[in-house]
């Protein structure tokens, strides 16, 4: 049925002339301007078409995301419980030291993002995001301007179209945890929020756009620097604004390189005299790693016969690269030199980076760049995965004519605790699909074909 809504509403488009394209196409693009959906000064996208999904679609994917978050923290747990576990993820001292301050919460993750490729051979999830995922403001507010283009009127005269509201879920899951937070709180009933990430960078419009929504909803919010914090008697503050709730989007490891400057954050968050979101332990499952621990079989024992199931279905073969015997679907292995000869059903990646940097794909090497790469890998903590099918789709855009481009679809469903809130969808039209390495996006609708 997605299909069909894709050549309906291409038809649509088709259906239209070039002067009401030409007029929709530079409000669309003066509308993402003006409310600043744009990454580093780059507009988000061009396209005029969402990414669509079925009901039973969505419900196939809650259900899958369920029991991921149900099998990432039995992850978690065995960290704390078994060394061979903790080896495995491969955290360093630093990180190991961060994992180690109780954050006064339990969850692992309040939100997190898998990301994933849905193609005619099913769904595969390739990583996860546990750090502190980017895209909600930026996805709620194209939903608007995309309910606004004049062919989504007579697109919702067939279907039935409902958005996800990531921002409204994201408040809901940071003031539950919040509530729930055992360290010591201010005489506020509503906590004063404080959204932290080094200054200058690109996500910054991201910022602007959750402020101005917690506001509007009654938290008194600021953007800061954690360099620009102070901790003072058992508060941490910025000037005389005190902070109750801290939304960390600086990522650990960028942390962890200038320590020495920020310390009353980091002190603050170990007296447990704020509530960050998400914690210092988040790098336990956000770890490229935590693939290995899903896939390998040694592993089984942690996961009940259902869960294992699902982790057959979704997640691709994974190991952490090192001289080692290992299986591949049953058959035992010597994993370097498997592979080595094995480059075109791989790809090799770093146990923790973003922005598909030092992604090596092998089907798109040589032999030689190939065993580079290897020979790189195995310096450093890196993993080898299987490679999935990508998914690819036509989206149409206007340029003195309709046009469409075959773009690769990264399907990235958002999670907060056991609530799968909604998606991201990631376009490109190279085999990485991220915003960072130059790709774009576009929001993601439900739909569902009214009766006749």
């Amino acid at each position: 049925m997605s299909l069909r809504a894709v050549e309906h509403f291409h038809s649509l488009l088709e259906s239209m002339d070039a002067g009401e394209l030409e007029d929709m196409k530079d409000k669309f693009l003066a509308d993402l301007t003006l409310q600043k959906a744009s990454y580093g000064g780059r507009l988000l996208t061009r396209y005029l078409r969402p990414k669509f999904l079925t009901v039973a679609q969505m419900q196939y994917i809650r259900q899958v995301c369920t029991v991921l978050r149900n099998v990432v923290v039995k992850v978690k747990n065995a960290y704390f419980e078994n060394s061979d576990v903790r080896a495995d993820i491969a955290l360093t001292d630093r990180e190991r030291e961060l994992a180690a301050i109780d954050p006064g919460f339990d969850r692992i993750c309040v939100t997190s993002r898998w990301d994933s490729f849905w193609s005619e051979s099913g769904l595969n999830f390739v990583e996860l995001n546990a750090e502190s995922p980017a895209g909600m403001a930026y996805t709620d507010i194209m939903n608007q301007i995309y309910f606004d283009l004049p062919v989504m009127h007579q697109f919702s005269k067939r279907y039935k179209v409902e958005p996800f509201h990531l921002r409204e879920v994201l408040l809901h899951a940071m003031l539950v945890t919040y509530m729930s937070w055992s360290g010591v709180k201010s005489n506020r009933v509503v906590p004063n929020i404080a959204i932290v990430d080094w200054e200058g960078v690109p996500t910054y419009n991201e910022f602007a756009l959750l402020k101005q929504y917690f506001e509007f909803h009654g938290l008194r919010t600021i953007i800061a620097d954690p360099r620009e914090l102070e901790y003072r008697n058992g508060r941490l503050v910025k000037g005389d604004f005190e902070i109750d709730l801290l939304y960390r989007r600086v990522l650990i490891q960028e942390f962890v390189e200038k320590l020495d400057e920020v310390q009353p954050m980091l002190q603050a968050y170990a007296d447990q005299r704020v509530c960050m979101i998400n914690s210092l332990r988040t790098k336990i499952v956000h770890k490229k790693s935590v693939f290995a621990i899903l896939s390998d079989t040694r592993n089984a024992g942690y996961f009940s016969a259902s869960e294992r199931q699902v982790i057959d279905e979704v997640i691709p073969w994974t190991r952490v690269l090192r001289d080692c015997k290992t299986d591949f679907h049953g058959k035992q292995i010597d994993l370097v030199e498997f592979t080595g000869r094995t480059k075109a059903d791989l790809v090799i990646k770093p146990n923790d980076d973003y922005g598909g940097r030092g992604v090596v794909i092998g089907s798109e090497v040589s032999q030689e760049q190939w065993d580079a790469a290897l020979t790189g890998a195995l310096e450093q903590v890196s993993v080898v995965q299987e490679k999935v099918p990508l998914a690819w789709e036509q989206f149409p855009y206007y340029d003195g004519g309709l046009k469409y481009d075959n773009l690769l679809v990264d399907l990235d469903p958002y999670l907060f605790g056991i609530n799968m809130g909604g998606c991201l969808t990631r376009l490109s039209t190279s085999s990485l699909a991220n915003v960072t390495a130059g790709g774009g996006a576009t929001v993601t609708f439900i739909v569902d074909e009214l009766q006749k």
